[in-house]
């Protein structure tokens, strides 16, 4: 058989590739016969073993490596590439590592945080003379880079290290996009005096301007909760920009349930084709979902003469999505901080006259309908005299006092009369306080302390009421 002489590993490309077709001599271990073997016969016969070698066992390799060492640096500068597996105990890469898949123990992992938004790599920082930052977004050649537009609010994360080079936690940092040059280079200011830096993940959670980009979607492994947010102009997200989040509700204060508790769902809106099964968690039994309302005359006139007009007030309750049996009613009147029971009166109707007792000599009575302890509704009766200069605010319902099953969008207008003058307009617009009493007393509390201050007139729709809810304004007049 012609040997083969390679003078140069160039060479031996075009002659590797005939190699299947070559054939080899091969001793026998009979004297007298000889074996001829294609190679492709040999590569089955004999396979292709594993070998495991040092750095230092690999002829001409640590050579290579050194060639590629900047002495200056300490790193490794060029390609190196390697075919097959390798298997490393620690692997610290000092920029960007780029894997079609990233496993860990066979799980895929995308860390504590996961936005579906736009997103982008930091890649370099030019700061400028006046405060803004020049930003380079990492890009790879023929691939497609997110880009951020005018007035985005970026948030970004990054791992902070101790002297030790140590991981030792991260910080977030927030940024308002003041300028787009093109796909990866953008101008921007800090919002909360943290710069960016190189390899920050930046994600936009918001835009200062343009409505479509103020929402994202976000999932939170380390506090386990999935949250879709809109309307987020600013790098704080509110309970107001939360229009859906899913698994731990812990955090939120809501205006309208209070401080939450646990696991569960809050829903901006719910849209249900099929049953939608309620149930007590004390007694297993399904809740009644209902209202009551009342209404009726509020206020005695006394003339010159004393007269009362009219001679009685009628207060009548209405119930609505269930039919309250008379012995689960009860009108109550308020007593200072207590709710006094009227025992002899269970009908939907109460009559009040301005001499009753439960006056108690007060010129201002409050009553009370409630069913079950549960569904109550209050009215307000004022006596006034011809000539007294009384104070009386009245608040009126753009749409009806009474919402059940369906979307609520109401105007309560607060009016405040001296006597018989409407004295609204000189009431300064700080005096208006408005008050929920609701059966969620931490969630009143949060929504009163919204309603502090805020004029006349507020717009309540079906996200400020949590089954029912009594509104109330209260004036301040010095």
């Amino acid at each position: 058989m012609a040997g083969v002489r390679i003078k140069d590993l160039q060479d031996a490309k075009g002659i590797v590739g005939l190699f299947d077709d070559f054939q080899f001599a091969v001793d026998s271990t009979n004297p007298d016969t000889t074996l001829r073997l294609s190679g492709r016969e040999m590569k089955a016969a004999i396979g292709t073993p594993k070998h495991t070698h040092s750095i230092e066992e690999v002829t001409g390799l640590p050579g290579e490596l050194e060639k590629k060492l900047d002495k200056t640096g300490g790193t490794i500068t060029g390609d190196l590439r390697v075919e097959g597996n390798t298997h490393v105990r620690n692997l610290r890469v000092d920029e960007y590592l780029e894997v079609p898949e990233l496993k860990y123990n066979r799980i895929t992992a995308t860390g504590n945080e996961f936005w579906v938004t736009d997103g982008g790599t930091v890649d370099d920082v030019a700061e400028g003379d006046d405060g803004i930052y020049l930003v380079t977004l990492k890009s790879e050649e023929d691939e497609a880079t997110i880009n951020f537009q005018f007035k985005d609010i970026l948030r970004g994360i990054f791992y902070t290290e101790n002297d030790e080079g140590n991981p030792s936690g991260f910080r977030s940092a927030f940024f308002e996009v003041t300028g787009v040059i093109d796909q990866t280079h953008f101008y921007c200011i800090p919002l909360n005096n943290i710069p960016p830096q190189r390899f920050m993940t930046l994600a936009r959670q918001g835009n200062k301007s343009d409505a479509h980009r103020q929402g994202s979607v976000y999932m939170d492994g380390l506090r386990k909760f999935i949250r879709v947010s809109d309307g987020v102009t600013d790098e704080r997200i509110d309970v107001r920009n939360i229009k859906v989040q899913l698994g731990d509700l812990s955090e939120i204060a809501h205006p309208v349930f209070g401080q939450l508790k646990g696991y569960g769902a809050l829903l901006e809106n719910a849209y249900v084709c099929g049953r939608l099964v309620q149930r007590d968690p004390q007694t297993g039994e399904d809740w009644v979902v209902g209202a009551v309302s009342v209404s009726g005359e509020q206020v005695f006139h006394y003339d010159e003469t004393d007269k009362v007009s009219p001679d009685v007030i009628v207060i009548t309750a209405k119930e609505q999505g269930f039919t309250s049996a008379p012995g689960n009613r009860l009108w109550q009147y308020k007593d200072g901080s207590e709710w006094v029971t009227i025992d002899t009166q269970h009908a939907l109707t109460y009559t009040l006259t301005p001499d009753a007792e439960i006056w108690h000599g007060r010129s201002t009575l409050t009553l009370r309908y409630i069913v079950a302890g549960v569904y109550y509704d209050l009215i307000t009766v004022t006596k006034v005299r011809n000539g007294d200069a009384a104070y009386i605010v009245t608040v009126e319902s753009s749409n009806g006092n009474q919402f059940l099953n369906g979307e609520m969008v109401t105007l309560l207008t607060a009016t405040v009369f001296k006597g018989s003058h409407d004295i609204t307009a000189q009431v300064p617009y700080n005096a208006f306080n408005w008050t929920r009493l609701s059966d969620n007393p931490d969630g009143d509390k949060v929504w009163n302390e919204m309603h502090t201050a805020v004029g006349n007139q507020i717009t309540v729709t079906s996200a400020d009421v949590y089954r029912r809810a009594v509104f109330n304004c209260e004036v301040n007049i010095s």
